[in-house]
């Protein structure tokens, strides 16, 4: 079976919007994995057929740019498909588009296989790797390589894991660490500027009762701001992420 791409419409609502009245990049991150989903349930490779076997997706990484934030009650297409395959890792590209085809924005990401039960990665199974992967569109380049490491830190907060925080896995979904780190930023910046990209590491899960230490600093290059989630408990590095601004 080939692993075609697909596509899923959305509307901009309005507990998604920022004072400007445009999307949050969380919602639209959110609207991507719903169109991911969408699609894998045509592959016969959802969570919930992974979750029939004690297994499931989760998110290692991810890069996005962001050309314009669509507004609120507008009307957004979000394509996705998967770009490529490695022995323990799955490729998938999105790209959003306005009603009028308007290129908005696009990301590639990195998505791995975990065993629910030992709450451990595993080699993507049989059913998956039967898949021919046949990108829809050109692929974008992979998310790869390392990101500068947070020295020091100027902004910081602490963060408990709530109830709400948490997902079908189990753990904090990867929208709630992106909107933690993005908190931490000074509300100067949030205000005045807009973020165009962000390149996203998920290292490890927390869980219900955790506490997270949000720290961030700016970079070299000027807009350009280094993220670190850590466990507040054991000190291990949940996010890495860098981001930029204009």
């Amino acid at each position: 079976m080939k692993a075609k791409g697909g596509s899923s419409e959305f509307a901009i609502r309005s507990h998604e919007i920022d004072y400007r009245g445009q999307a949050t990049l969380p919602a639209l991150i959110s609207y991507m994995h719903e169109a991911a989903w969408d699609n894998t349930v045509t592959l016969g490779i959802s969570m919930y057929d992974l979750l029939r076997h004690d297994m499931t997706w989760v998110l290692q990484r991810m890069r996005i740019e962001m050309f314009r934030y669509p507004k609120h009650s507008e009307k957004i297409t979000v394509a996705t498909w998967a770009s490529g395959r490695e022995r323990i890792f799955m490729h998938r590209d999105f790209r959003i588009y306005s009603a009028d085809q308007e290129l908005l924005g696009q990301a590639t990401s990195v998505w791995l296989v975990m065993d629910m039960v030992k709450r451990q990665l595993v080699s993507l199974p049989e059913f998956i790797t039967a898949l021919e992967v046949v990108p829809t569109e050109e692929p974008l380049p992979f998310a790869k390589g390392k990101l500068p490491q947070l020295q020091e830190a100027t902004y910081e907060e602490q963060i408990p894991v709530r109830w709400h925080d948490i997902d079908l896995n189990r753990h904090v979904t990867n929208t709630r660490y992106l909107q933690w780190a993005l908190d931490t930023l000074p509300t100067e910046l949030l205000e005045q500027k807009q973020l165009r990209e962000i390149d996203i590491i998920f290292r490890a899960e927390s869980v219900l009762g955790d506490t997270v230490i949000s720290a961030v600093a700016p970079a070299d290059e000027d807009g350009v701001y280094l993220h670190k989630l850590s466990s507040q408990e054991t000190g291990k590095e949940l996010v890495q992420a860098k981001s930029a601004w204009s």
